[in-house]
């Protein structure tokens, strides 16, 4: 699969042309130079004629062409964004390279040329900017290179964290993998209430979010898992920049403040009014960012191989059905793995006094915390093989029973859920058919159910 460099045959492109060379090289891929010749928009100091370009394209291929690195060349003519686009060579690229300036005029309805390719191509698109020596320095052997990936929970983002493995296999990068985080919207979603006392702040913190400690654990937590092992060599660094707004701001201020030299992001090629509504945080990037930019479009799913969970979440409302799912859950989990019981208590108007003082995740009635842990520890397995996996327990409070679980689920990372009903309204217990729906509809986790 070839490297592509695009070119406007122009000073502007060198730093690109080089830099792709280097890269392709090391990877021991070959380099196709496509040359553009736009008539209608020359690029400054580009060829003036069809002539030109070709002697100008036959010239800078043999500079590049060296005993380790075969290049091939390719003179396109026309508006630089439908030529591109539509050229077979980008279909199969490994990578396609190019300078993000000198590619003609940019107005609101006409989008930067980089930008149009990075929506539409099959292969992760490089855009160089001045900084582009770095790039060529560190492909070559003579420096690491400094690179921050957006790594949120979107696929998007699971691409973009894939192609690193690409970059180390160039040369040694140091890794900064960054997610922006609301603290306001992850309280929410962990449940993880913090009470903040604004008469006894400063006022200019008054205006600053910044993360609760038990956010920032279960957040750096989350990140870790989602990026993973990365082969080769070079540091990462898990980092949160809490924030709210636009993603692609923090990730830039992200970007200048640590002086990185390359900002990889994922992209979901959305289109048309999609695009408009849901925003594109890689747009944002590619347009205001310092530094070199790679875009990396969204890989294409693949299964997974089937293995037991590591951890599995049982609602308990000591009723029969909750033995019943304990029992299953025994089942799923694998050895050495993790079953977490969770008993929600739901809030009555006289608990209101003490929940408002509490600091994080509400906890039962103080009269109760102590009687319910008894419970849930007499619910845990004896017999042969239940030590093989470790119990753990958390009585909360909540109005809502299936919110308190998704949260649970949420701060603990579990794999799934396992969750008995109870026969009918009667009964004693309170996890009916109800919740198991409401469960099922909001929760991010699989959810077995286990109806009486």
């Amino acid at each position: 699969m070839p490297v592509v460099c695009a070119s406007n045959l122009s000073e502007s492109s060198v730093r690109a042309t080089l830099a792709a060379a280097a890269i392709a090289a090391r990877l021991r891929e070959p380099l196709w130079l496509l040359g553009v010749l736009d008539g209608h928009h020359p690029a400054p100091e580009g060829p003036t004629s069809l002539e030109d370009a070709r002697a100008r394209l036959l010239a800078e291929a043999s500079r590049l062409r060296s005993p380790d690195l075969a290049v091939e060349t390719r003179l396109v003519e026309g508006p630089p964004g439908s030529v591109l686009i539509s050229d077979e060579l980008l279909q199969d690229a490994r990578l396609l390279v190019l300078s993000s300036e000198g590619w003609g005029p940019v107005s609101w309805h006409r989008a930067p040329l980089h930008e149009r390719l990075a929506q539409r191509a099959h292969a992760p698109v490089l855009v160089v900017r001045r900084n582009g020596d770095s790039l060529r320095e560190w492909a070559l052997g003579r420096r690491r290179l400094r690179v921050l990936v957006g790594a949120d929970d979107s696929r998007s983002s699971e691409a973009a964290v894939a192609w690193l493995h690409e970059l180390r296999r160039v040369g040694p990068c140091d890794i900064i993998a960054a997610v922006v985080c609301s603290p306001v919207e992850e309280r929410e979603r962990l449940g993880i209430h913090t009470p903040v006392h604004l008469e006894v702040l400063d006022p200019v913190v008054r205006r600053i979010e910044v993360l609760d400690p038990q956010v920032e654990r279960v957040l750096l937590r989350e990140l870790g898992e989602r990026v993973g092992e990365l082969p080769g060599e070079g540091t990462l660094e898990l980092h949160l920049e809490p924030g709210f707004g636009r993603p692609a701001d923090h990730l830039l201020h992200v970007a200048h403040a640590r002086g990185v030299d390359l900002v990889v992001v994922g992209n979901h090629q959305r289109g048309g009014l999609a695009r408009l509504w849901h925003g594109s945080v890689s747009a944002g990037v590619l347009r205001h960012a310092e530094q070199s930019v790679a875009c990396v479009p969204p890989s294409r799913a693949h299964v997974r191989a089937s293995v037991p969970p590591r951890s599995v979440l049982v609602p308990i409302d000591f009723s029969e059905a909750s033995a019943r799912a304990i029992s299953e859950a025994r089942a799923l989990v694998r050895p050495g793995g993790r079953v977490h019981l969770l008993h929600v208590h739901r809030r009555r108007v006289a608990d209101r006094a003490w929940v408002m003082d509490q600091y994080g995740v509400v906890p039962e009635p103080p009269h109760e915390q102590s009687l319910v842990m008894e419970r849930l520890k007499a619910l845990v397995p004896h017999e042969d093989g239940a030590q093989q996996v470790r119990w753990t327990m958390e009585g909360v409070t909540g109005d809502d029973v299936a919110r308190a679980i998704c949260q649970a689920t949420e701060r603990e990372g579990v794999d799934l859920v396992c969750l008995g009903t109870s026969r009918a309204p009667g009964e004693a217990g309170y996890l009916s058919d109800a919740v198991a729906r409401a469960l099922v509809e909001r929760c991010r986790r699989p959810v077995v159910v286990l109806h009486a």
